[in-house]
């Protein structure tokens, strides 16, 4: 059975459409905006078919390298064909080393991250305060003065400035909000999002994912929250973060 090659050209062609086009025509869609959870789930699949369409046309094209090779290795020496068996020989093994040098620089930009990470996550641990538990979630306070919230490894991170400055009806719409990111995984998104732009950081539809991923969670966490309180609510409470 020979390889489709057919399959190669098609597939690639698929690569650059979305690559070149997810950034033009899917961010702000009023669909996504209105309905947050199927933009990010479109997003997603989208860029995946992206990642799928490239890992068959690198499959197809190790299999039809490998046939050519096994067909021209059984060709006698000094026969016509006898050079091009040569040349295709070395085939198998530059792909190895471009499939090396591929992972050390994808190791070369994550690296950094991880290390960071790893000396940074012991000292955050250690200021946070658990003061209540939200919903079956642990809500923990950080010594700031200023009004900051987010979520962290399935916990609520409030600053000591939040009670300060929000009244009891703004803290909850905001204990609402953050809830919302720990139920949807919306960290994940984000970090699946920074994943992929750290390994392609040229592409435009990779920089377009991360921005909105992020928009498109907070719409997300937004729309739920104003299930429990009131618009108005919410969006003042937000002005204070914003200010």
């Amino acid at each position: 059975m020979t390889a489709p090659l057919l399959i190669i050209p098609i597939a690639l062609e698929w690569v650059i459409l979305v690559t070149t086009l997810a950034p033009i025509f899917l961010p702000s869609r009023r669909l996504f905006l209105k309905f947050p959870v199927i933009g990010l789930f479109v997003w997603f699949a989208t860029l995946l078919s992206a990642g799928i369409a490239a890992l068959i046309a690198l499959a197809v094209t190790i299999w039809s390298v490998a046939e050519t090779w096994v067909a021209l290795e059984a060709t006698p020496a000094g026969s016509a064909n006898w050079l091009a068996a040569f040349w295709v020989s070395f085939a198998p093994w530059l792909m190895l080393a471009a499939a090396g040098i591929s992972l050390a620089l994808v190791n070369l930009r994550i690296e950094p991250l991880v290390a960071a990470a790893k000396q940074t996550a012991p000292l955050f641990d250690g200021a946070l305060r658990p003061v209540q538990n939200f919903m079956g979630v642990e809500v923990c306070e950080i010594s700031l003065p200023i009004a900051v919230a987010f979520i962290r490894n399935r916990q609520i991170v409030l600053s000591s400035g939040v009670r300060q400055v929000l009244t009891q009806e703004q803290f909850e719409a905001v204990l609402w909000h953050e809830l919302a990111h720990v139920r949807g995984n919306h960290n994940s998104l984000k970090r699946l999002a920074g994943f992929v732009r750290t390994v392609s950081p040229r592409l435009a539809a990779s920089k377009a994912l991360v921005t909105q991923v992020e928009i498109l969670c907070e719409l997300a966490a937004d729309k739920s929250a104003l299930k429990r309180v009131d618009a108005r609510t919410l969006t003042s409470a937000r002005k204070i973060f914003l200010s």
